[in-house]
């Protein structure tokens, strides 16, 4: 046997053993950069879309004055690239209620008007809650308890008797 060549060879081993080595971190490092970056973009999508338009849509102790009115404006114009399809789909590109009812409710000019906010709030929890199961799934929670969907608070305006 020639020694020479078994130290070729077990040089050789020993860098396809580093190598797969290597490999093996990178794909370990690379998964939990993704895991990571997926989970940052959910909870930008939780904080800055989802939630404040749940909260102002279904927190019954909020006067709809003209400032939550614009900041629902504000969310809906600037913020719905954070959407998802669902919402994406049936949210118009205004928020339609009346501005500054100063009231408990948002009002609407009628019933069909109320029905698409009630369809577009519905929307947007059900891709709430399945952001935060994904979330807590990304993020190792296995027991939770998913909050109660909340009353919308819309109302259309009552019709004019002439």
């Amino acid at each position: 046997m020639n020694p020479s060549l078994d130290a070729v060879t077990l040089v050789q081993l020993l860098v396809a053993v580093t190598n797969i080595t290597i490999a093996v971190v990178m794909y370990l490092s690379v998964r939990e950069i993704r895991r990571d970056r997926r989970r940052v973009f959910l909870e930008k999508r939780l904080e800055e879309f989802y939630v404040p338009l749940i909260n102002i849509f279904g927190h019954e102790n909020l006067i709809r004055d003209i400032t939550l009115h614009d900041k629902v404006e504000e969310i809906i114009v600037s913020r719905r690239h954070l959407c998802g399809r669902r919402v994406a789909e049936v949210l118009p590109p205004h928020f339609t209620a009346i501005r500054g009812s100063m009231s408990f409710r948002f009002r609407f000019v009628d019933e069909d008007q109320k029905r698409l906010w009630e369809r577009v709030a519905d929307a947007i929890w059900e891709e709430y809650i399945e952001i935060l199961k994904e979330y807590y799934k990304l993020v190792g929670v296995e027991l939770y308890t998913l909050p109660e969907k909340p009353k919308w608070m819309f109302e259309a305006a009552p019709a004019r008797v002439y």
